[in-house]
C-alpha cells in the first residue's frame, strides 16, 4: 500500500448518521424508505454534511434495529430494494455525499441460514463451526455481559443443536467464529459486493469480540487484529480509496490498535471522549476533557478519530470509573427509566434541558477536538426523545419535517407509524421541524448550518495537532489547532456564568486574531498574557493569523485536480472557496469593503453544452446582513489574457481550464443567451429560471449570436451587461431581492408611449422558488450611439472650461445656485458655447421622464403630494447622513475639515414650513453616465434606482427633484475632472458649474412646474435638500470605494453652505 499518494479524504468529512425508517416515508406504509432519503438528499446537501452513515437496512427480524442480520446481500423489502439503493449511491456521489454502511459481522441473526444450517450440521462439521458452540455454558467466564439489562449469560441453549451458542449480545444474536477460515471468505465476499455498489465507506460493529480464548476477557485479542490487518490489505488491493470505521467501546490505549500501523481500520470512534465533553460542562472544569486528550496516544497519519455526541443508541457509560458513572446518572439520568445498560437513552437537546447556548457549545467542542464529527440525524435542529418506548427507540423516532401531520414524515394513518411522533409540549414537532428551522435565520439548524460551512475552510480543525493553552481559570477550555501555516485557537467558557481568563498566547506575539463567525479582529498578541472575557456558555474560534505570512500571495490561482468538469462544478466547497477571495475585486459586488464569512451556494442552473453554470449565492458578512447574488461561471479551456480566472482545474486526463466569470467568454455568454432567447424554463435544484419573451424579442434578435460580435459593457457598476450583434442587450442583475426590479416595472410601462425616451424591453428572465420570485436579468433593444452623456460632457464642456478660465478676472463676485436662488444666468448661455443646446436637451428629455411616470395610470405610479411628513422623513434621514459622515471624514485626512452644525439648522427649516408639490416613481440613480447620446437624442437607461438600495425602497415615491440633484452633482463631477487634469482656475469651474444648473433649472421649469412646488423659494429650500442628501452620500461613498475622489463631493458641500 503506497500511503504518500492516498488520498485521506475521511479526515475532513463531518458524516451524519441516518435510520433509513425513521428519515422519510415515500409510500405512505409508516415506515421510512430509501425513495424517501433519495428525495431529501437535497436538504443534506443544503445542510453541508458530506458523508452519510446508515444503520442497518438489510432483512432482519428487527430484535435489534436490524443490528441481527438475516441476508447480508440483499435490502430489507420494507426499505425498499437493491436497485433503490443502487440510486441512493448515485444520487448522493452526484452531490459529492459519500455513503457508509454497517458491517455487522461479530454475530448474525438467529433467523440466518448460517444459523439454520450449523443447528442441523453435525458436530465439528465446517457448516456446524460457522458458529461458537459448547456443551457446557462455563467458559469463557471472564469476558463480562453487556446487556445486563436483558441478558444473564454469554451463552444460551439451543434445543435443536442440543448445545450452547456464544453470544455477547442479545441471545437472538449468535456469533460468528473467526476460527474458521470459511467465515473469512463469507465476509470478504459481502464486503466486496458492496464495495462494488460504491459505498465508500464501512463501520465494523463491535469489532472487539471476533474471538475468544480463555483466561481473556475476550476482548482487543491479537488475532482479531490480524484478521482486521487482512481485511484491510483485501479492501486495500481492489478498492483503495474505501475505509474502515471501527465501532471499539474501549480506553484509548486499547481503542488505538485498531489503526494498527495504519494497515486495520482507518477510523475509530473515541467513545470514552464523548461522556467527559458532558461531564466537563455539568462539573464547569476542563479537567475531563483535557485528560483524556492527553490520555490518547497519537495515531498513524493515515488514521483518523470519529467522535461525536449522541448516536442511536444509549450514551454510553462503558468508559468511564465508577464514580464517573454515578456522577453522569446523578445529573443527565434522575429518572430510572432513562437509564439502559451501562448508558443514557436521550437525545442531545433533552440531556442539556433544551438550552441553546449548551447544545452550542458543545456542538463547538465536537467540531474543534481531533477527529471526524458525526451528528445524529435530527440533532441539528434540536429534536426531543421519548425515553418511555421501549429499547432505545425513544431516540429513533421520526425525523421532524415540517408542523404537518406526522411531523411530515409520512402521509399515513399516525397509527400506522413504525414509532409515534414526538409530541411532549417543549420538543412537539409543531415547533421542532425543519420547515421552521429553514425560515428563521437564527434558528439552531441555521447554526449548525454555517458552523458546519465555517470548519469546511480550516483544516486545521479536521487534521491539525492538538495542545492546550495555559489558562488562569479552570473553567475555560483553551487549546490551539495547527495544520502547516494554519493556527486556529478554540476558547470554550464551560460555566453557566460570565467567566475571564488570561491566556498564555506568548509564543504567538505578533500575530493577530481573528475572530473567524464574524471575521472580527481581536487585538494582536503581545509578549503579556491574553486576556478574555467569555459570555456563559461562551465560545471563541480565533485564527490566528501573521501579516509577514498572509502578505504573501500566490502569484496564480490554486490547481484542483477532479475527475470531469461536470463533477467540479458540483463540488460546492471548491465553488464558494474560490469566490471568497475573487468577489471582493468585482466592480458589481456590493460589500466588498466589509469581510465574508460564509457563502452557501443556494441553487445551481447548467447552460448545456458550454461548461457554464450559473450560481445563486447567499454570502454572510462580519457587520452587516447577508446578500444574495447571482454568478454566471464558466471553464475555459484558453487561459485568459487579461481578465482574471479563480481556479485552474485539471480533470482526470490532466487537462487543464480556467474558471471565469461567463461575462469574461464569448463563447460562454452566446450559450447563455442562447438559452434565455430560445426557452421558457431552465430548472436548477431549488428553484426555475422563467424567461418571459414579448412579441418585441424577435424583432430585434433574429440572427445567429456569433462569439466575435459580442461587446462586454464595461462601464457598469453593479450588473453586468453584455451587446449581441449590435442587436439586443443581456442584462444580468447580480444583487437579487425578492421582487420585480423596478427598472422591469419601469421600462414595461415606458414602452407604452410613442415617445422614445428609454430602450424597449424585450423579455424578463426571472428566478422562482414555490414562495419568491426576483428578477435576473433583463434582455433590451441596443441604442446604437456614440457614448453616454457624460462622455459627450467631457468632451464638450472642455472647450468652455478654458474659456471661461482665461477670462476669470471678468467673473462676478458672487456666484448664485439654483437651490439657493432660481435666476437666469447673467450672460445669457454664451459661455456653454455647443453645450448650451445638449444641456437644453438634458433637460428638457428629464422633464418628459418625469412626467411620463406621472401620467402612468396604476396605483404604483399615482402622483402623491409632498407634505410635511415627507420633510420630517427627509429631515431625519439628512440628519442620519450628517452624523455619519462627520464619522467617516474623522478617519481621513485633515485637510477634509467638517463642522455640520451650518448643515443641521437648515435642516430643522424643513420641520416647519411645508413646501409642496408632488411625489412620484422617479428614475432613482439618475446622472450622466445613465443617458446615451444617439448624435440626435437622448435616451434614458437603468431605470433600476441605486442598487445599495432595497428594491421595495427603491420603489418609494420621490420628488422629482431628487433625481434633479443627481444630475446637478454629475454635472459638478464632470467639471471637476476636467478642472484637475487641466488646472484650471476653481473660479472658473464654479461659475460655469452656475451656469449650467441654473440653465437646466429653468428648462426643465418650462416643462415640468407642474411636479414642483408653486413658490420658487420652496423649490430652491427643496432641491438644497436633495443636493445635500446626494453630496453627503457621495463622500461616504468615496472614502470606501475611492479614497482619492473625496474632494469632488467635498469641494461640494462649500455650494450648499
Amino acid at each position: 500500500m503506497n500511503k504518500e499518494k492516498k488520498d485521506y479524504w475521511y479526515k475532513d468529512i463531518v458524516i451524519y448518521q441516518i435510520h433509513v425508517r425513521s428519515f422519510f416515508d415515500s409510500n405512505q406504509d409508516g415506515i421510512g424508505d430509501f425513495p424517501g432519503l433519495i428525495s431529501k438528499l437535497d436538504y443534506l446537501e443544503y445542510l453541508g454534511i458530506n458523508a452519510i452513515w446508515l444503520l442497518p437496512f438489510y432483512p432482519s427480524p428487527l430484535k435489534d434495529e436490524g443490528y441481527d442480520i438475516a441476508d447480508y446481500k440483499r435490502v430489507n423489502p420494507i426499505y425498499g430494494n437493491l436497485n433503490d439503493f443502487k440510486h441512493l449511491v448515485k444520487e448522493a456521489h452526484r452531490r459529492n455525499i459519500k455513503i457508509i454502511t454497517e458491517l455487522v459481522i461479530n454475530h448474525t441473526s438467529n433467523e440466518h441460514p448460517w444459523f439454520k444450517r450449523a443447528q442441523l450440521a453435525p458436530k465439528g462439521s465446517i457448516w456446524r463451526d460457522y458458529y461458537t458452540w459448547s456443551d457446557h455454558p462455563n467458559r469463557f467466564t471472564d469476558a463480562r455481559i453487556i446487556f445486563k439489562d436483558f441478558e444473564t449469560s454469554n451463552w444460551t441453549w439451543d434445543p435443536i443443536a442440543k448445545a450452547y451458542y456464544w453470544h455477547r449480545f442479545y441471545s437472538h444474536q449468535p456469533d460468528l467464529n473467526y476460527e474458521n477460515p470459511k467465515v473469512h471468505d463469507e465476509i470478504f465476499k459481502i464486503v466486496d459486493f458492496w464495495l462494488a455498489l460504491g459505498v465508500d465507506g464501512m463501520r465494523l460493529d463491535a469489532i472487539p469480540y471476533l474471538y475468544q480464548k480463555e483466561g481473556t476477557n475476550c476482548e482487543n485479542l491479537p488475532e482479531t487484529h490480524a484478521f482486521l490487518k487482512k481485511l484491510h490489505h483485501h479492501i486495500d488491493k481492489k478498492y483503495p480509496d474505501r475505509f474502515l470505521l471501527a465501532e471499539a467501546n474501549q480506553w484509548p490505549e486499547e481503542a488505538i490498535q485498531y489503526f494498527g500501523d495504519g494497515d486495520e481500520c482507518q477510523m475509530a470512534f473515541h467513545f470514552p471522549l464523548m461522556p467527559r465533553i458532558f461531564m466537563a460542562v455539568q462539573m464547569e472544569d476542563k479537567y475531563p476533557v483535557v485528560d483524556i486528550i492527553e490520555q490518547t496516544p497519537p495515531i498513524p497519519d493515515n488514521c483518523q478519530w470519529a467522535i461525536f455526541l449522541r448516536n442511536h443508541d444509549e450514551l454510553t457509560l462503558e468508559m468511564v470509573t465508577d464514580e464517573e458513572r454515578d456522577y453522569m446518572y446523578r445529573m443527565y439520568g434522575q429518572d430510572p427509566q432513562m437509564r439502559i445498560n451501562l448508558g443514557i437513552r436521550r437525545r442531545l437537546a433533552p440531556l442539556l434541558n433544551g438550552d441553546r447556548r449548551k447544545i452550542e457549545l458543545l456542538n463547538i467542542l465536537l467540531f474543534s477536538l481531533p477527529g471526524s464529527p458525526v451528528l445524529y440525524y435530527g440533532d441539528e435542529i434540536g429534536m426531543g426523545d421519548n425515553f418511555y418506548l421501549g429499547d432505545r427507540n425513544g431516540v429513533r423516532t421520526p425525523m421532524q419535517w415540517s408542523n404537518d401531520s406526522n411531523a411530515g414524515f409520512s402521509m399515513a394513518n399516525p397509527q400506522k407509524l413504525f414509532l409515534p411522533v414526538i409530541i411532549d409540549p417543549e420538543y412537539s414537532y409543531q415547533f421542532v421541524n425543519v420547515k421552521l428551522q429553514q425560515q428563521n435565520a437564527q434558528s439552531l439548524l441555521f447554526w449548525v448550518k454555517r458552523l458546519i460551512s465555517v470548519r469546511a475552510r480550516y483544516k486545521a480543525l479536521s487534521q491539525g495537532s492538538i495542545r492546550f493553552l495555559s489558562s488562569t481559570n479552570n473553567k475555560i477550555l483553551a487549546f490551539i489547532r495547527e495544520y502547516e501555516d494554519t493556527k486556529v485557537v478554540v476558547v470554550a467558557n464551560l460555566s453557566r456564568y460570565t467567566q475571564t481568563t488570561h491566556i498564555d498566547f506568548t509564543e504567538y506575539e505578533h500575530y493577530e486574531p481573528l475572530e473567524v463567525f464574524g471575521q472580527n479582529a481581536f487585538p494582536r498578541v503581545t509578549q503579556e498574557s491574553y486576556f478574555l472575557v467569555l459570555a456563559p456558555y461562551g465560545y471563541l474560534w480565533l485564527e490566528l493569523q501573521n501579516n509577514q505570512i498572509s502578505e504573501q500571495r500566490l502569484i496564480e490561482p490554486p490547481l484542483k485536480q477532479v475527475d470531469t468538469i461536470e463533477s467540479f462544478f458540483k463540488q460546492h466547497k471548491y465553488i464558494e472557496e474560490a469566490l471568497r477571495e475573487y468577489l471582493p475585486s468585482c466592480r458589481w459586488f456590493r460589500s466588498k469593503n466589509d469581510k465574508i464569512t460564509q457563502i452557501r451556494v443556494l441553487d445551481q442552473f447548467e447552460i448545456k453544452k458550454s461548461q457554464t453554470y450559473l450560481f445563486l449565492l447567499n454570502i454572510d458578512f462580519a457587520h452587516q446582513r447577508p446578500e444574495n447574488y447571482f454568478v454566471t461561471l464558466h471553464a475555459s479551456d484558453k487561459k485568459p489574457e487579461k481578465k482574471p480566472y479563480l481556479l485552474k482545474i485539471a480533470n482526470a486526463h490532466s487537462k487543464h481550464y480556467y474558471l471565469v466569470e461567463a461575462e469574461h467568454s464569448p463563447t460562454a455568454m452566446s450559450h447563455l443567451f442562447l438559452q434565455f432567447r430560445t426557452k421558457k424554463i431552465i430548472n436548477g435544484n431549488q428553484g426555475k429560471i422563467s424567461i418571459h419573451a414579448n412579441s418585441y424579442a424577435q424583432k430585434i434578435v433574429d440572427n445567429k449570436i456569433n462569439p466575435e460580435d459580442l461587446t462586454p459593457l464595461s462601464k457598469e457598476q453593479s450588473n453586468t451587461s453584455v451587446a449581441f450583434n449590435d442587436q439586443a442587450i443581456l442584462k444580468i442583475f447580480r444583487l437579487q431581492e425578492e421582487g420585480e426590479n423596478p427598472e422591469v416595472e419601469i421600462s414595461t410601462q415606458l414602452k407604452n408611449f410613442k415617445e422614445h425616451i428609454s430602450a424597449k424591453i424585450a423579455a424578463v428572465i426571472d428566478y422562482e422558488t414555490e414562495q419568491k420570485k426576483s428578477t435576473i436579468a433583463i434582455i433590451n433593444e441596443y441604442i446604437s450611439n456614440e457614448g453616454t452623456a457624460w462622455d459627450l460632457s467631457i468632451n464638450l464642456l472642455e472647450h468652455a472650461l478654458e474659456q471661461i478660465h482665461f477670462n476669470a478676472e471678468d467673473l462676478p463676485e458672487k456666484i448664485v445656485f439654483p437651490w439657493d436662488r432660481l435666476v437666469v444666468p447673467p450672460h445669457g448661455d454664451e459661455e456653454l458655447g455647443v453645450y448650451r443646446e445638449i444641456v437644453k436637451k438634458l433637460a428638457q428629455k428629464t422633464a418628459s421622464m418625469h412626467l411620463l411616470l406621472a401620467s402612468i395610470k396604476e396605483k404604483n405610479f399615482t402622483p402623491e403630494s409632498f407634505t410635511l411628513f415627507d420633510q420630517r422623513s427627509m429631515y431625519q434621514g439628512l440628519n442620519h447622513l450628517l452624523n455619519k459622515t462627520a464619522k467617516k471624514l474623522s478617519t481621513v485626512d485633515q485637510r477634509f475639515d467638517f463642522n455640520s452644525a451650518p448643515f443641521a439648522k437648515f435642516c430643522k427649516q424643513l420641520l416647519h414650513n411645508k413646501l409642496g408639490g408632488k411625489k412620484i416613481r422617479c428614475h432613482g440613480d439618475y446622472h450622466l453616465g445613465q443617458i446615451l447620446y444617439t448624435g440626435m437624442d437622448f435616451i434614458i437607461i437603468d431605470y433600476e434606482g441605486e442598487p445599495v438600495r432595497a428594491v421595495s425602497e427603491r420603489k418609494l415615491k420621490r420628488s422629482p427633484l431628487k433625481d434633479i440633484a443627481g444630475m446637478l452633482r454629475s454635472f459638478h463631477y464632470v467639471l471637476h475632472k476636467l478642472h484637475q487634469e487641466k488646472s484650471l482656475d476653481i473660479k472658473a469651474m464654479d461659475y460655469l458649474y452656475s451656469n449650467l444648473c441654473q440653465r437646466f433649472m429653468q428648462e426643465y421649469l418650462k416643462k415640468a412646474h407642474i411636479l414642483l412646488p408653486d413658490d420658487e423659494e420652496n423649490i430652491a429650500q427643496l432641491l438644497k435638500g436633495f443636493m445635500m442628501e446626494k453630496t453627503l452620500y457621495e463622500i461616504i461613498y468615496e472614502i470606501d470605494n475611492r479614497p482619492d475622489w473625496i474632494s469632488i463631493p467635498y469641494h461640494g458641500l462649500h455650494y450648499l453652505l
